[in-house]
């Protein structure tokens, strides 16, 4: 009886020793692409988010302009220095004029979009340079039709390929951010300043 309980304890013993070394053995053939994506793959540790916003108003005595926009951006860390990434905004423009006809005063909702792709060095902890190369649709009005009676307007597709750099503050979680870019390949009849300032907030930079 003594040798039964002792033979039983034993395949026990080598049972459960099977399966943990199988246990073991499953987790270290986990996929490189799970390993990659997962938080213990540094995947998800090496990206940082960020995000402008655009705010502005203007007027005269026959139109007002109001726009509201936000830039998402998101950046992965090759080196602790060096990051890249993709870039988009969307703006929102509520226009409003004087038709010069009987309709009076109407307005329009317009809509500018952009995508494109960056790259961003850590010059110092808080100075960067940054480029970046993109799209941007960007809509304008051509003048009122009184027979549709409504805004006729003209898209353009403008390529853009900025550089120049910024200051970053933040505590190596949030913080916020200012750059001045330059555009290399601005349309010369564009009425658009080649230069674009940007104010943002950061996490994870």
């Amino acid at each position: 009886m003594k040798r039964i309980l002792q033979l039983s304890l034993l395949l026990f013993v080598l049972l459960l020793a099977f399966q943990v070394d199988g246990f073991s053995q499953g987790k270290k053939k986990k996929s490189d692409t799970d390993k990659y994506f997962d938080e213990s793959g540094n995947f998800a540790s090496k990206l940082w988010y960020g995000g402008g916003f655009t705010l502005g108003f203007s007027g005269n005595n026959f139109e007002s302009v109001f726009q509201f926009g936000l830039s998402p951006i998101v950046g992965y860390k090759i080196t602790e220095n060096f990051s890249v990434g993709p870039r988009a905004s969307l703006v929102y423009i509520y226009y409003k004029a004087e038709t010069g006809t009987i309709d009076g005063v109407e307005s329009t909702n317009l809509l500018n979009y952009g995508i494109g792709a960056f790259a961003r060095y850590k010059i110092a902890r808080t100075i960067f340079a940054h480029v970046e190369y993109g799209f941007d649709n960007e809509v304008s009005t051509l003048g009122y039709n009184s027979i549709s009676r409504k805004w006729e307007v003209n898209r353009r597709l403008n390529n853009n390929a900025y550089i120049g750099g910024g200051y970053n503050d933040g505590n190596g979680v949030w913080g916020y951010e200012i750059y001045l870019l330059y555009n290399l390949i601005q349309d010369d009849t564009s009425l658009n300043l080649p230069f674009d300032i940007r104010f943002g907030v950061t996490y994870n930079f």
